[in-house]
């Protein structure tokens, strides 16, 4: 485990990393699924702060995209579910949210000329060893930001470091004696991992209909938006060569792409150019009710062939009543009106029921799972490692490295010779068969991980103390 961590140190800090600075040039990857309702775009609501489902979207990407570079490459969105990848990305919100509202009870604040700081040190925005806003929008642009999203995020990553600021400990000689003691040892272990597959059970109709009695307002029918909406084609005209060229030479920092690679996008963007004109005069004809053409009308969810994911965030911002500027989508302009919010109410039970049942099914396996291991961790047949030290995480191939390297640190820092550890989806039990003391085996380390450690412990405990402190509402299926 301290090898590991002194080789990945940013491991310890991986949840401010994920979140707020990672996702700069990161590809959406699809995210989590939800309880049938949300409120407006918030997923959760914690204290006074609001999880926003562009931001969990952001943070899932993060995730999937930080364990897919750890794995090589090698992860995909099965893996993902086994490690409850979603219920992390937002366990990561709902801590920042914990952590902002102690900021705000506090009086701390974000300042302007700090957000501009690490915008301006950030040397991914660097173009010939200085800052460029060309390459600033072009990043953010390719990142599916605005400067606005960005910056408020900042916002945020900058007062969570002050609430953390206060959390920094040093080491004394005792606990560095104690930590390199621990590279020293080295334990036989054997250990067998337990998952919902060990376990059998079953559920009555009235076991699920009680179920949902208790819990009905975890399954909501989805927010709907009543709208009205106008539809402004591109305009038809020929374009020439020169034309496309002169247009790429003056917009060439939009364009990832080399000019050969890029012109049909070109070409679009020329006639949506030409075509904008046409779509602000409607927009204003619309707003004054003097549009001539047609309307068409529709009622939607949270996801609309009608316009893309960022054009439904502006419309669930909207008041009953305003009209959104044309948003161009799937090669027309679109001007939308909100005429009416569908509130969620409570879904009838015969419609989630079979939901409701595989919920009650999963409680019921992870109470099995754990009563199984208290059952099983003094007497079993599992793998033996062999003399193994902290550090060698990698010697156990049947888990993903996370794992295992939480494996070994709970079975070092434990002063019994077995018993059993949850580990996302499963549980551990193991037992210690000997044990030897590798004077060769001592390793030299960072005197900043045991801080590292601390600040951890001191930020776990205080999280733990925070979530009775402040309301949270959660809208979230991990």
């Amino acid at each position: 485990m301290i090898s590991w961590m002194q080789h990945n140190k940013k491991y310890l800090i991986v949840t401010l990393w994920i979140s707020a600075f990672a996702f700069i040039g990161a590809g959406f990857v699809g995210w989590g699924s939800y309880q049938y309702g949300s409120k407006n775009t918030s997923i959760a609501k914690v204290g006074e702060i609001e999880i926003k489902m562009s931001e969990f979207q952001i943070t899932y990407s993060n995730l999937y995209s930080y364990y897919s570079q750890m794995f090589g490459g090698n992860f995909d969105k099965e893996m993902a579910k086994q490690m409850k990848l979603e219920d992390s990305a937002f366990q990561i919100l709902k801590r920042e949210a914990l952590l902002l509202n102690v900021a705000k009870d506090f009086g701390l604040q974000a300042l302007d000329e700090e957000i501009a700081e690490n915008i301006f040190k950030n040397q991914s925005f660097f173009k010939d060893g200085n800052f460029s806003k060309e390459q600033y929008l072009l990043i953010l642009k390719n990142s599916h930001l605005t400067p606005k999203d960005y910056e408020a995020r900042l916002h945020k990553v900058i007062l969570i470091a002050k609430i953390q600021s206060l959390l920094k400990v040093g080491s004394t000689p005792f606990e560095e004696e104690i930590i390199n003691s621990i590279t020293k040892l080295q334990d036989d272990i054997e250990y067998k991992i337990l998952t919902t597959d060990d376990v059998q059970v079953s559920v009555n109709a009235d076991e699920v209909k009680n179920l949902w009695e208790t819990t009905k307002n975890n399954y909501m029918t989805e927010e709907k938006y009543k709208i009205s909406y106008i539809e402004t084609p591109l305009v038809e005209k020929n374009i020439s060569e020169t034309e496309i060229k002169d247009f790429y030479n003056l917009n060439a920092l939009d364009y990832s792409d080399t000019f050969e690679n890029s012109q049909l996008q070109i070409h679009e963007d020329i006639l949506k150019k030409a075509s904008k004109k046409d779509a602000i005069k409607e927009y204003i004809a619309f707003k004054k009710g003097s549009f001539s053409g047609e309307v068409f009308s529709d009622t939607i969810g949270q996801v609309s062939f009608l316009m893309s994911a960022e054009t439904m965030t502006e419309l669930q911002g909207l008041k009953v009543g305003d009209i959104l500027k044309p948003r161009f989508y799937n090669g027309r302009f679109v001007t939308l009106k909100l005429d009416e919010i569908i509130s969620p109410k409570v879904e009838k039970f015969e419609i989630v029921e079979s939901v409701v049942e595989e919920n009650l099914i999963a409680q019921k396996k992870e109470t099995a799972l754990t009563e199984l291991a208290k059952k099983s961790y003094k007497s079993f047949s599992g793998i033996k490692t062999g003399l193994i030290s902290v550090s060698d995480a990698n010697k156990l191939t049947d888990l993903f490295p996370q794992e295992a390297n939480e494996l070994l640190n709970n079975i070092f820092t434990q002063s019994t010779d077995n018993g059993f550890v949850r580990i996302g989806s499963k549980v551990i039990i193991y037992k210690v068969l000997g044990q030897k003391i590798n004077q060769e085996n001592a390793q030299n380390f960072d005197n900043s991980i045991i801080s590292n450690i601390k600040e951890k412990v001191l930020n776990d405990s205080l999280v733990k103390k925070l979530e009775y402190h402040y309301l949270i509402e959660t809208y979230f299926k991990g």
